[in-house]
């Protein structure tokens, strides 16, 4: 790897501008020695029993059920943490291993426990939990249970090959899948139906006779640790390890069964030489042989130490895009960052010895930052070293823990936060948003030289934002820890809204909880103490511990609130200050108000009176306006029509005058003839008539036609006459 700067932040336990509240530094230590498990193990526990340079994790926690493994009886002990008193059962091995147990791990539904040493893997199953608390078995006080060697025969064989580290496979559905990276470089997937055979073994590296050698150069696999699987089915150019899916899997008889076994979980690999390679596994069965195995992965910015050689536990945590941290031996935690690659495959690409070429490789790592951990309160111990263990949090991914022999340690990787809610970056835009982790020195067990350290065996984080851990004489640790980040997500800016910030506000520019935070910054926190069985302690070394113990405090914790309060009491008064003249402000606006109202009903009152007035002119002067055009000598347009239509109206009434007296004339005469004629047919009554009767009725049709006529005319005249008022 080239030189190259690499961003390195290397402070003791550095805290930066964060809230206290999410922090370690609220942590609060609960005790555990409430915990009945405690008395028990600690008469069971013997320090002298560990070994210096094993990483154990002899302690679990699965719901509400705490289990640890007590190496003297060969057996494990739960207890329910809910009661604290609750009785504590004991889980008797029907066959118990020959080897140490380094670590234990349940699987996720709680059905099983691995107990995992170098010289081997076992599977104890759990019984049925039932009544109230949920206990083992109905509650028995010893409960047999059975256990399986998974490659037994293997190992029995093959003297020489050890367990590097094994899990639970996350994709499985049954949660009866176990992986284990053996000294021989090979990562085997085991089903516990057929323990002896693995359903698949992928080569991680060189094997074969040079296994001492590979191991003495750091060439051989030492840990490994899953990333989020990809989508099913979909396939997305690039890393697959990015597309995350956390819903989770569902039960083996739904119809998804087929999409969740064809999910490809990635595997990180971690090498002694700090080299880091990837691997795809899936439950497919349309899986193609062999498994690729991409690496080593390049890392920038390089670096001429390969970021160290002495590297001893790796984990990804669960974040998109993934986050890998790589820890040393020496106290160093490398926080690497997994970047999609462009991948631009030609015909030429080959598979060469089982592995892909960097230049191909589906992801790189990209170090954000290198923290270095103050392992020790020893001034005499700066080339301390030992083996870490990394936990992660189920939580939150922003967070994890670091167990050792010395003590324990809490990291918050910020920036997953960020990486999450933004797009992905390339290496050169990580520089604008720097953002450093936040780490705590929760325990320490190596704080006086006369005192012997007292390894932690245990560590575990439940749900219920409490961390367990478990030292090697017995006691157990409780300890409530803060709950996760919450993210400050900024809304998108709207190109419609104005963004202009008040002139008032331009002169304060870091807000005032910032600034708060910034004061109670920490650049180093105090752990809680505690050693094994010791030699005589002078008074001066406990002056001494003491003296750091209280500078530390005084520095850091009490000096920083002090400050605070002052800032807090001088924003206050300010704050009141600006309250009371506020006060008067708004009572002369309030007493203006009331003037203003006053005012208001003032004009409006005006403003009826003077609109009636104006009604009344406007009536005036129409009556006005009417008088003068009347007395104009001018007719106007509507009298010149009325008076055309009156001149032929009297024309019209001539005519109509004429002709009544026409037809009243003939009236007249038609009387004294019908007078005529009756006085000549009473003459002739008695003679024979000379009108015959057709006659007759054709002279009646005649008359009544003439009398219609004679109405309608007169009708008409009435109508003349009225229109004239004659």
């Amino acid at each position: 790897m080239s030189s190259q700067k690499r961003f390195k932040w290397e402070h003791s336990d550095e805290i930066p501008d964060q809230p206290m509240s999410t922090t370690m530094a609220a942590s609060m230590y609960t005790g555990g020695e409430n915990l009945t498990l405690t008395r028990v193990l600690s008469e069971k526990y013997k320090e002298r029993s560990f070994k210096r340079t094993v990483r154990h994790g002899l302690l679990d926690v699965v719901d509400d059920i705490i289990i640890a493994w007590s190496k003297e009886d060969g057996c494990l002990l739960t207890q329910v943490t809910n009661p604290p008193d609750s009785k504590v059962q004991i889980l008797a091995v029907s066959k118990p291993p020959v080897w140490d147990v380094e670590r234990i791990k349940m699987n996720r539904s709680g059905s099983c426990v691995a107990l995992i040493g170098r010289r081997g893997v076992a599977v104890v199953e759990l019984p049925q939990r039932s009544g109230d608390p949920a206990l083992y078995d109905k509650g028995k006080d010893t409960v047999t249970c059975r256990v399986e060697y998974i490659a037994e025969r293997f190992f029995s064989c093959h003297l020489k090959l050890e367990v590097m580290t094994a899990a639970w496979h996350p994709g499985s559905i049954d949660d009866n899948h176990i992986v284990i990276l053996v000294s021989d470089n090979y990562l085997r997937i085991y089903n516990l139906s057929s323990h002896e055979i693995p359903e698949q073994a992928i080569s991680v590296g060189s094997s074969g006779s040079g296994i001492v050698n590979a191991s003495t150069l750091g060439e051989n696999a030492i840990a490994f640790n899953f990333g989020l699987p990809s989508e099913p089915v979909k396939h997305v150019p690039g890393n697959a390890v990015s597309n995350g899916v956390t819903t989770p899997i569902v039960d083996p008889e739904d119809e998804m069964k087929q999409k969740c076994l064809e999910l490809k979980w990635p595997i990180f690999i971690l090498h002694g030489n700090g080299e880091i390679y990837l691997t795809i596994t899936t439950f497919s069965t349309k899986r193609s042989a062999p498994h690729i195995v991409y690496g080593p992965l390049s890392m920038t910015p390089a670096c001429d130490s390969n970021y160290g050689v002495d590297t001893c536990d790796l984990l990804v945590l669960q974040s998109s895009p993934p986050v890998v941290v790589i820890a040393t031996s020496t106290g160093q935690l490398h926080h690497c960052i997994v970047i999609d690659n462009k991948l631009e495959k030609n015909c030429n690409d080959t598979l060469a010895n089982g592995y892909w070429t960097n230049e191909v490789a589906p992801v790189r790592l990209h170090v954000y930052e290198t923290i270095e951990l103050e392992m020790s309160l020893l001034s005499t111990d700066e080339g301390f070293s030992t083996p870490l263990l990394l936990h992660a949090d189920p939580t939150t991914p922003t967070r994890y823990w670091v167990s050792h022999e010395a003590g324990v340690h809490g990291v918050i990787f910020s920036v997953v936060d960020y990486l999450q809610y933004n797009d992905q970056p390339e290496d050169a835009a990580f520089s604008d948003n720097e953002s450093q982790s936040v780490v705590d020195h929760v325990i320490c067990t190596r704080s006086l030289a006369p005192a012997a350290p007292m390894p932690v065996v245990g560590l575990v984080a439940n749900t219920t934002h409490s961390l367990y851990v478990l030292l090697a004489s017995g006691k157990l640790i409780q300890i409530s820890v803060p709950s996760a980040f919450v993210p400050n997500i900024t809304e998108p800016c709207n190109g419609d809204v104005d963004l202009s910030v008040s002139p008032l506000r331009k002169i304060h520019v870091q807000p005032f909880e910032d600034h708060i935070r910034s004061t109670l910054h920490r650049v180093s926190s105090q752990p809680l103490l505690t050693s094994g069985s010791m030699s005589k302690v002078t008074p001066n070394e406990y002056m001494n511990l003491l003296n750091r113990v209280i500078e530390t405090l005084r520095t850091n914790y009490l000096q920083p609130q002090l400050t605070a309060k002052e800032d807090i009491q001088r924003r206050s008064d300010i704050l009141t200050e600006q309250k009371q003249r506020l006060q008067g402000e708004i009572s002369n606006l309030l007493s203006r108000k009331r003037q203003l109202t006053e005012k208001a009903h003032e004009l409006a009152e005006k403003y009826e009176e003077a609109n009636d007035r104006q009604t009344q002119l406007v009536q005036r002067l129409e009556k006005v306006l009417n008088q003068v055009s009347r007395g104009l000598p001018v007719l106007s347009a509507g009298e010149k029509n009325m008076l055309q239509e009156l001149e032929a109206m009297q024309k019209h009434t001539v005519i109509f005058t004429n002709q009544l007296s026409e037809i009243q004339a003939k009236d007249k005469w038609q009387t004294s003839q019908m007078e005529k004629l009756q006085s000549t047919e009473a003459v002739k009554a008695h003679a024979s008539p000379s009108v015959s009767e057709s006659q007759l009725k054709a002279l009646k049709q005649a008359l009544s036609k003439e009398s219609e006529k004679l109405s309608t005319l007169l009708q008409r005249v009435n109508q003349v006459k009225r229109d004239l008022q004659l």
